[in-house]
């Protein structure tokens, strides 16, 4: 792997350099974790999009885009995303490596993105108030449009039944209500708790002078600061009492089956990459065991595959179907699952499961920004596996690793979206 260099800024700051020459431009990247919490969920989801509308330095949009213009067309993005119990703030900005630039273009956009994060535009003790308005109006058009997306919607609400107890099942936006109670100046206490008590990762990835780097990120980010944000980890062993059944009604056309499991396996353990392997042969991709089985050859599902929250211990396989289709379909995923978990897996099928799971990771960190979501992937999950170690580990599983992976998996919820006429089942 390129040369990996990670060293502390301040207490609860860390900076990591992967220095590489593979591309032109270079990523900056800071992620701030908070724990997941319905007080503020919505708050966490709008402020980057607050403080990326205007600093005090570039008050305005149109500051900002001149900026980044000046910056030899560097481009950038701030969002809030949902990692097993936990809510990470994003900033990144990417831009030209300094060897096609004729001017300290390192220096410029480390300062660029120290003014638009630690140096907000603030107005009577509060955030800009139209921005904060104009943010708040776009959260709660997101929100309101999720229920379009009725494949999603199934699967967050199989999530919100599955996990009704924990905090899983916080969405990432949390609600309209939520959103409609941020105001200029809580919004603002709240970005100062965030900036003062927050676990920050920098990450930068391309071509670049090392020292230089560490001098210019410590000297814009060092900071005192109060931290003490306590991140436990979630647990990931949980034996469902009994299975929850939920059917739901809405207008539509073809019924949305999501199917939630418990898979009692933590991804630190080191039979997580067979657990993965199996569950790649039960659904990813046309190799796979639900694509050939329930889609191909009784053509009952427009779509069917898992999907695995590695960080909260869940998998949840979703199809789409004819609503009376629903009970045939549960019990052949059923089956399928069960055939993998007996070791019922052919050698073509482990074959391509390992080569579909090695090409997908090769493939992720081919591009700009791959690597800095791998490396900080390790961070966030406090592991140290390196691409060509985790390469070696699917390359070793075997049948019986799977069976030993998938033997605690539990089925927990089943919820099925389907149009207003039908009966339930």
């Amino acid at each position: 792997m390129e040369n990996v260099i990670r060293v502390s800024v301040s207490e609860g700051i860390d900076l990591t350099l992967i220095k590489t020459d593979k591309f032109k431009s270079n990523l900056m990247s800071i992620y701030i974790q908070r724990k997941l919490d319905e007080k503020e969920a919505s708050m966490n989801a709008i402020l980057p999009e607050v403080l990326a509308d205007g600093c005090r330095k570039y008050p305005s949009m149109k500051d900002i885009a001149d900026r980044l213009d000046e910056l030899y067309g560097a481009a950038m993005a701030a969002n809030t995303t949902k990692n097993g119990e936990r809510q990470i703030i994003s900033f990144k900005l990417i831009n030209i490596s300094e060897r096609y630039a004729d001017e300290d273009i390192t220096s410029e956009s480390i300062d660029f993105l120290k003014n638009l994060i630690l140096d907000p535009l603030v107005e009577d003790g509060g955030f800009k108030k139209e921005y904060v308005n104009l943010e708040k109006e776009n959260l709660k058009n997101r929100i309101k449009a999720e229920i379009n997306d009725k494949r999603a919607y199934a699967h967050k609400r199989c999530i919100k039944i599955m996990c009704e107890d924990e905090r899983y099942s916080i969405p990432s936006t949390g609600t309209i209500e939520d959103v409609e109670a941020i105001t200029p100046e809580n919004l603002y206490n709240h970005y100062k708790k965030v900036i003062n008590e927050s676990k920050v990762d920098i990450v930068i990835e391309g071509d670049f002078d090392v020292d230089k780097m560490q001098e210019k990120v410590k000297s814009a980010f060092s900071m005192e600061r109060n931290y003490n944000q306590s991140l436990e980890r979630e647990d990931f062993i949980k034996h469902p009492e009994k299975v929850k059944r939920v059917v739901e009604k809405m207008d539509i056309t073809q019924g949305k089956l999501v199917m939630g499991y418990r898979t009692n396996i933590d991804y630190m353990d080191k039979k997580y990459y067979a657990f993965a392997a199996g569950c790649n042969v039960l659904g990813g991709g046309p190799h796979s065991k639900l694509f050939t089985n329930v889609r191909e050859k009784e053509s009952l599902c427009y779509y069917v595959f898992p999907t695995v929250e590695k960080y909260k211990g869940i998998m949840l396989i979703s199809a789409g179907i004819e609503f009376e289709n629903f009970e045939k379909t549960e019990r052949l995923i059923k089956e399928n699952l069960e055939s993998v978990k007996n070791g019922d897996i052919s050698e073509k099928e482990l074959t391509n499961t390992k080569k579909a799971l090695i090409n997908g990771l090769r493939a992720g960190c081919d591009g700009i920004g791959g690597l800095s979501e791998f490396v900080y992937s390790q961070i966030f999950g406090n592991t140290s596996n390196t691409l060509d170690g985790i390469i070696e580990a699917i390359e070793n599983v075997t049948v019986e690793d799977i069976v030993d992976a998938m033997k605690g998996i539990e089925e927990d919820t089943v919820y099925f979206l389907r149009n207003n006429e039908g009966e339930e089942n």
